[in-house]
């Protein structure tokens, strides 16, 4: 093959320009083809080629068809990819750089596209756990604005006809009724515009990326799920790294860029350059502070043992154990409460708040109609 006989240009070729990640089920789809093709010998620059003229366009389209022109033009694989930065993670060449010099390609692919699988499995299965929740919420608020905007008004003017005399749940409900649009929709408005607005203005640094992601993890369970994921992956890659013989720095430095949670990536550069000081890894993440104390102690113990591999992917799974419990709640328990909630919110606002003042009328009403007889 062209990437692991030929030596490596003496030059670095500059980057392509990116116009957009590749997704991870591309990401898996370029691997396990990579694979394919080196498990049977196959030449890989003939091979994307072909395999490029079969797509019939996007994204993987062109990644694959511009890593056959780099390899016909005298790259490695790990340089062709290498010029791929914004499309590719970084990590994936220097996996494939250290497979390639181990001699152990094909386990390295392999274990690519089982990280790659499980990230992506994984990361289905946080999402669907905070969708459901959200959509009841969400059906929760547009039920309370229907209710305002239809059926308040109607008891509204009912009240006001018989100038009845109202309890102060029912006069808070009428005033409610009188100004649904202020009281139900703008406030909602708002504060999903103010969410959105200090999301997009925060992204703009690392220091605000910083500050939503604290936000974020401060949340009840959501936050806690979202925190253990982003551990569990970091953890994970950085293992793989390490059983692939990557330096302990480097290796750092690509988990820490792959990694969703801005903690990690704005922390690694610093990380790193204490490990190339010689400060151990436990040591250097307990004194940023940037892992809870549990990851440190394991990564520590891992260190002194001589098995810091093992301790990662123990770390990953410990906290991915974690996040799918987090997940399972979130998905099965909490939507019947926001429901049971909805409902008993509603129901009791109904028979306090409207039906009360409504039986006194009819009370009234049926009282006159006996003293007339």
């Amino acid at each position: 093959m062209s990437d692991s006989s030929e030596p490596a240009p003496p030059f670095a070729a500059p980057p392509r320009p990116a116009r957009g990640v590749l997704s991870a089920d591309d990401l898996i789809t370029l691997n396990e083809e990579i694979a394919g093709m080196a498990r049977a010998g196959l030449p890989l620059d003939q091979g994307l080629a072909a395999l490029a003229r079969e797509m019939g366009g996007g994204r993987l389209q062109q990644v694959t068809d511009q890593l056959a022109a780099d390899l016909q033009s005298g790259l490695t694989l790990p340089q062709a990819l290498q010029r791929q930065q914004g499309r590719v993670p970084p990590f994936y060449a220097a996996l494939l750089a250290a497979g390639i010099r181990s001699g152990r390609i094909g386990d390295v692919l392999a274990t690519m596209t089982f990280y790659a699988r499980s990230i992506a499995d994984f990361r289905a299965s946080v999402a669907s756990a905070l969708f459901y929740p959200a959509v009841v919420l969400a059906l929760g608020l547009a039920l309370m604005i229907f209710v305002g905007f239809a059926v308040l008004p109607q008891f509204v003017q009912v009240f006001q006809e018989f100038k009845l005399r109202l309890p102060l749940l029912t006069q808070v409900l009428v005033f409610i009724g009188q100004y649904p649009l202020e009281i139900l929709v703008l406030p909602v408005a708002l504060a999903v515009v103010g969410v959105v607005t200090t999301w997009w203005g925060l992204q703009s640094g690392p220091r605000g990326r910083v500050l939503w992601a604290r936000f974020v993890y401060g949340l009840p369970l959501a936050g806690t799920l979202i925190r253990s994921a982003r551990l569990a992956a970091f953890a994970d890659l950085l293992g793989i790294l390490v059983d692939q013989s990557i330096p302990l720095p480097e290796a750092l430095g690509l988990a820490a860029a792959a990694s969703s949670d801005p903690l990690l990536t704005e922390g690694g550069d610093r990380i790193a350059n204490d490990l190339r000081q010689g400060l151990p890894l436990g040591k250097a993440l307990e004194q940023h502070g940037l892992v809870p104390q549990l990851v440190v102690w394991m990564i520590g113990f891992g260190e002194k043992q001589g098995t810091l591999g093992s301790a990662l992917h123990q770390v990953a799974q410990l906290y991915r154990r974690q996040a799918e419990v987090r997940a399972n709640l979130l998905r099965t328990v909490l939507p019947p409460l926001l429901i049971v909630a909805i409902a008993g919110t509603l129901g009791l606002l109904f028979i306090f708040g409207l039906m009360a003042p409504m039986g006194s009328l009819l009370e009234g009403l049926s009282g006159t109609k006996i003293g007339r007889k």
